[in-house]
Order: C-alpha cells, then sequence, then structure tokens
C-alpha cells in the first residue's frame, strides 16, 4: 500500500503541482510535514505527530 500524503494542517489530501510543501519537523527532524497552499499562504499551525513541536 502506497502513502498517501496528505496537509498536516487541514489534511487534505496533497497531489503533483499544487503549491504544496514538505519538509522535515524543525524540532525532531523525523517526521515529514506536508502543507497545501492554502495553510501555507494563511499561516495555519501544523503540530508533528512525533514530537508535537507545532509552527505556522
Amino acid at each position: 500500500m502506497e502513502y498517501e500524503k496528505v496537509c498536516s494542517s487541514c489534511g487534505v489530501r496533497l497531489g503533483k503541482g499544487d503549491g504544496m510543501a514538505f519538509f522535515k519537523c524543525p524540532n525532531c527532524g523525523e517526521e515529514e510535514i506536508g502543507r497545501c497552499h492554502n495553510c501555507r499562504d494563511q499561516g495555519i499551525t501544523y503540530t508533528c505527530t512525533k514530537c508535537e513541536f507545532s509552527g505556522p
């Protein structure tokens, strides 16, 4: 089964070319954070599921 990528803030499925971003958690460096275009533009908070770090 393939891992489905979703926005860490709103949970929307992320597809190719829709202004998404992926990066490792700035605190633990282990969990991958996914962000959709809308949450990135609006600065919606995300939370790392591994260490519970929250960021804009």
